[in-house]
């Protein structure tokens, strides 16, 4: 469910205020108790757009249809509890003491960072490092926080010369996909394995291009039904709650590592520059 609102904010924050999914994505933000309750053709006469229309936007969300979004809706609205997976912290404890909630949830993201060390199998990312490096075509894909911090590791790519696509838009993402070779080289980021429902379309299209694969995941067992060339496991299964936090350090660690092998001298950019 939060992968709804997840793509509504990116249309809100990336779209055009005259933009027609602007002004859908606008309403349905502004109006989300109602949604579950409502009409496609009731939906439609809110934003002056024909049911049609609806129906587009929907699926740009990642949704079958209208129908298929409002069941979604409804059971949110059902769910007395929608916080309580956030993190492993009870409700109970963050309301009664702030400070030990905060103690627990530090000591948990300390604990699955420090089993890193041990897990990271800097063979694989190395490999990975050097596809990122030698390809023409690196493309990055995920939703939510992975694709956060893909956007954070594209960053530091480019800093250090290096262009890659990492797109927040499912849209945009799907249209990356299509555009893939046997040449190019694609990093998926599911902490917990979501994107293999969510990104099934997409996925469908890394497997049709027979590019190289990288998969980052803290899911060991994680099958995403394609081919994958190089694994980077991130944490434990049982840690996903903190996964993110897994996935950003290991991001910064891959991002300082492709500066120590691939970056060049001042001495190398005068020349280039020359």
């Amino acid at each position: 469910m939060k992968n709804l609102f997840y793509r509504l904010i990116i249309f809100l924050d990336t779209a055009a205020e005259n933009d027609t999914n602007y002004n859908i994505a606008w309403f349905m933000a502004n109006n989300f108790y109602r949604i579950a309750d409502m009409r496609i053709s009731e939906l439609a006469n809110e934003c002056f757009v024909s049911p049609a229309t609806i129906s587009r936007f929907c699926r740009a969300l990642g949704y079958e249809n209208f129908a298929h979004l409002k069941q979604e809706c409804y059971t949110f609205h059902s769910n007395d509890k929608k916080f309580n997976n956030l993190i492993n912290i009870s409700l109970e404890t963050m309301k009664d003491n702030p400070e030990l909630a905060t103690k627990e949830y530090a000591n948990q993201v300390i604990e699955h960072i420090s089993l890193l060390p041990s897990m990271l199998d800097w063979k694989e990312i190395d490999a990975t490092l050097q596809l990122i490096h030698n390809s023409q075509s690196v493309a990055f894909f995920g939703t939510q926080f992975s694709q956060s911090a893909a956007l954070h590791f594209q960053t530091d790519l480019l800093m250090l010369e290096k262009f890659t696509m990492a797109y927040m838009d499912s849209s945009r993402q799907l249209e990356c996909a299509k555009e893939l070779t046997e040449d190019s080289v694609t990093v998926i980021i599911t902490v917990n394995g979501y994107f293999t429902s969510s990104g099934h379309k997409i996925l469908q299209y890394i497997k049709k291009s027979k590019c190289k694969v990288i998969l980052m995941t803290c899911n060991s067992e994680l099958d995403i039904k394609i081919p994958v060339d190089h694994r980077i496991l991130l944490g434990q299964s049982q840690n996903r709650k903190t996964g993110k936090h897994t996935l950003l350090t290991v991001v910064e660690l891959m991002s300082l590592r492709y500066y120590c092998l691939y970056y060049p001298s001042i001495q190398e950019l005068k020349g280039h520059i020359l």
